[in-house]
């Protein structure tokens, strides 16, 4: 971690971490890794990451999260 520093009140600190994001063969996007330490712990995060996503029973259309796009774009 790099040393905190502090803005308006606020503590700030940085860190270099890494983040994998994975695509089934669906196609969808899956962020599987959010803050690895190193290259290699990264990558056998998501490849954990996948065995365990594959292990669960086949999931229908609709239980993937946003399966017409981001709810950002769904006009409510």
């Amino acid at each position: 971690m790099e040393p905190a520093d502090t803005y308006k009140g606020w503590i700030i600190q940085s860190q270099k971490v890494f983040y994998v994001e994975v695509w089934d063969s669906r196609g969808n996007r899956h962020v599987a890794v959010q803050n690895a330490k190193t290259e290699d712990e990264a990558l056998e995060l998501a490849k954990k990451w996948i065995d365990k996503y594959e292990s669960k029973p086949d999931r229908m259309a609709m239980d993937e999260p946003y399966p017409f796009g981001e709810a950002i774009d769904m006009p409510f």
